[in-house]
């Protein structure tokens, strides 16, 4: 028996403590759609995909590209889904030349309440990416628009998102095309 154990004690070894692989998460439960929105900026600027992922309805999500880039690209845009985000975001964050520097900035134009768990919130966007594609702007102006409903877990999420171009090849609809693929 004592020979068995030997041969045990052998076989087990403690291995060092590792660090977290990822930093620490900052979201905050979207318990009002401010702080959804308040997500979504924080998670561009982290460049956190997972964080961005969760502020959208995984299951049903529309979206629908500015009028511009959506010409042409109908089949790409008319199956849009939460996977297309997914790869898109995953796609930028893997191509960006400086980590510094992207944000987004949201400023509020309208909000239109449905009912005490939906609003469509009407906002204008600044949006900096630090891509590596030279043919494309990393500064993109518009409008969007979101709906934004309360999810089983009692959370705000954006259910779809029309986005507007305000300035010529600069919408968040181009940066996404660019993306996608």
């Amino acid at each position: 028996m004592f020979a068995v154990l030997l041969l045990l004690s052998a076989c087990l070894k403690v291995r060092e403590v590792e660090e977290p692989a990822s930093s620490s998460s900052d979201w905050i439960s979207p318990s009002d759609y401010t702080i959804l929105l308040n997500n979504l900026q924080r998670s561009i600027g982290q460049q956190n995909v997972q964080n961005y992922l969760r502020c959208f309805k995984s299951e049903g999500f529309k979206y629908l590209a500015s009028t511009p880039t959506y010409t042409g690209n109908q089949l790409l845009w008319d199956s849009w889904s939460w996977q297309d985000e997914q790869t898109w975001i995953s796609n930028v964050i893997e191509n960006l030349g400086l980590v510094n520097g992207n944000s987004l900035s949201l400023s509020q134009v309208d909000l239109q309440s449905f009912s005490s768990d939906s609003v469509r919130y009407i906002g204008e966007y600044d949006l900096i990416m630090n891509h590596t594609d030279t043919a494309l702007t990393v500064r993109f102006i518009g409008q969007l628009e979101f709906l934004c409903k309360v999810n089983s877990y009692n959370e705000w999420e954006i259910a779809s998102w029309s986005d507007f171009e305000t300035r010529q090849d600069s919408s968040w609809s181009r940066l996404k095309l660019s993306y996608v693929q």
